[in-house]
């Protein structure tokens, strides 16, 4: 066994003794305290070439005083999310009398290991200039330091202490972390609520499911799929139709969102109320519908962003418009955004977005989409399409209560 001390004076960093082990290690566990951007970013690169070969890397942060960044967990989400051997925990913090401070790293090469514990997180500040120590301990796997070591590591991310995470965990935890940013004089250790006190998670949701999941949910679903293809059909007509006179596009627009006597092919009721000034606008909507049609296959961003500027030319459509129509060309991709969805991930699950649609940037609809991709899969519903059907009846639970 060998043991040495690390600090930040001179060139024997703590990101320059961790950059190197990462060069040479099988299997890597990191558990910091507070995770931040700063510190991400100098071992990214590391990361990135370390994972690349589908190498075994876990990393647990806390989230006690708000301290650790949402950006940061979201890089390392996104980062792993395919990779069989990666894994990113926060913790529970469900003991408001206990702090999770633990600054541990610890690597393997083979038989060969090596523990390093001290002072530093994962910040730039941790990592390169802050006065840190730590004490560093090279030994085999059978020793009962690294045995000791890693029964530890395993403690504090098993189910009970900590959560893997995922994007519905991010948006919790970034409500908590925008709170604490402006009020450092007076920090909480933890949040209010614990995660079992939320009050909508996947065992909730499950549960609305069960609810969900009747015949007649069933058939209502399949015949709003069949009015999706419909709209799909409707929209390319717009745009393919060389002769398409101003009677048959105000027909298709009512057809699209309601008018008297005609059940809409859409659900977002508001659309119906401003038809009329949609009317005088056809050849700003068939521009619209081309440039959604013309890169459906493109980021969530990349679209939104270009047809968020299109929406604008056309008078009575708003971004409700715009995700409706990116819906019906692809369901599996782009969610539907109103006020409906946003008011259930609110006030059911704790999960916070902007309050008015029209206020989304490309990057806060990527997010979004990302999201109810997420409970999609989660819920093992069909597309995007499904999961706005779903949320709707929670909606109008809400509504109704």
């Amino acid at each position: 066994m060998e043991q040495k001390v690390i600090h930040n004076i001179g060139s024997g960093t703590h990101f320059g003794v961790i950059k190197n082990h990462f060069k040479t290690s099988e299997e890597v566990w990191l558990a910091t305290a507070f995770l931040k951007m700063s510190g991400l970013n100098l071992l990214l690169p590391s990361i990135k070439k370390y994972i690349k070969n589908n190498k075994a890397i876990t990393i647990i942060a806390g989230q006690n005083f708000g301290l650790t960044e949402p950006e940061a967990l979201k890089v390392l989400f996104k980062l792993f999310e395919k990779k069989i051997n990666a894994n990113i925990y926060l913790d529970k913090a469900d003991d408001k009398t206990k702090v999770f401070h633990p600054k541990l790293f610890l690597f393997k090469a083979k038989e060969k290991v090596t523990i390093i514990s001290g002072s530093a997180n994962i910040t730039s500040g941790g990592l390169t200039s802050n006065q840190e120590v730590s004490l560093c301990i090279e030994t085999n796997s059978n020793s009962n330091a690294w045995k000791e070591a890693k029964a530890y590591f395993n403690h504090i991310t098993n189910e009970e202490n900590a959560s893997l995470v995922n994007l519905m965990l991010i948006k919790r935890y970034e409500q908590f972390y925008k709170e604490q940013k402006g009020v450092r004089k007076h920090q909480k250790v933890v949040p209010e609520k614990q995660e079992s006190q939320y009050s909508f998670d996947y065992k909730k949701l499950k549960q609305h499911l069960r609810n969900y999941r009747t015949e007649q949910s069933k058939k209502n679903f399949e015949e709003r799929e069949r009015k999706y293809k419909q709209a799909k059909k409707l929209l390319n007509e717009i745009i393919e139709s060389p002769r398409l006179t101003q009677n048959r596009f105000e027909n298709i627009i009512d057809a699209l969102v309601g008018a008297a006597g005609l059940e809409a092919l859409w659900q977002s009721g508001s659309l119906y109320r401003n038809r009329r000034f949609v009317y005088n606008c056809k050849n700003e909507f068939r521009s619209l519908v081309n440039f959604i049609s013309e890169h459906q296959n493109q980021s969530a961003s990349l679209v939104f962003e270009g047809a968020k500027d299109l929406v604008e030319q056309v008078e009575g459509a708003r971004i409700n418009y715009v995700t409706e129509i990116m819906m019906a060309y692809q369901p599996y991709r782009f969610a539907n955004l109103n006020s409906n969805p946003i008011k259930v991930l609110k006030e059911e699950a704790g999960v916070y977005f902007k309050s008015h649609s029209s206020s989304f940037n490309s990057n806060d609809y990527a997010e979004y989409c990302l999201l109810i991709k997420e409970i999609a899969q989660k819920l093992e519903l069909k597309n995007m399409l499904e999961v706005d059907s779903f949320f709707n009846e929670i909606y109008w639970e809400i509504k109704n209560k």
